[in-house]
């Protein structure tokens, strides 16, 4: 398509390009971890998110657009939402219960993770897709995030300030 940019990047680079929502596609030509006389090509996807998306737990999913197509193929432009809840989640590190907007797909996904505080710690749809200096625009979801962090650091000092009594 004519909006795809395609960049050669290295996977210094990537990280750099993710934080960039206009790019939507990269092409790595090789790892680093391949040898050097081997080149692989490789194309990773970057769809920059939704408003709406950054405000939940949505789990990569986001409103998606098609046609309905009836026996007579008139075809009518519709939109598929994805299935939204409102949920109170309980997060074990903070020791509290915080509401979310959450899609039925990231309940599922909470659970296999094994609760709330492993999947913001570890799902690659809880970053922020933004430039740095835009800060406090990553949702409530990446607020929560680094609260956890933040509780868990101060949890690891109070530990070493322990140990060196």
């Amino acid at each position: 398509a004519a909006c795809q940019r395609r960049a050669a990047a290295t996977s210094s680079q990537l990280s750099l390009l993710a934080a960039a929502p206009s790019l939507s596609t990269i092409q790595l030509l090789s790892p680093p971890h391949s040898h050097p006389t081997t080149t692989t090509n490789t194309t990773i996807t970057i769809r920059p998110r939704s408003s709406r998306s950054t405000r939940g737990l949505y789990d990569g999913r986001d409103v998606r657009f098609g046609n309905n197509v009836p026996f007579s193929l008139k075809k009518t432009r519709r939109k598929w939402s994805p299935n939204v809840q409102h949920k109170t989640l309980y997060s074990e590190i903070l020791d509290e219960s915080i509401k979310f907007k959450v899609t039925t797909g990231a309940l599922r996904t909470i659970d296999k993770m094994g609760g709330l505080d492993e999947y913001l710690l570890k799902s690659r749809h809880v970053v922020s897709e933004l430039k740095p200096k835009v800060a406090g625009k990553g949702g409530q979801p990446l607020q929560v995030r680094n609260r956890i962090v933040q509780k868990l650091k101060h949890q690891e000092r109070l530990r070493k300030e322990a140990v060196e009594r």
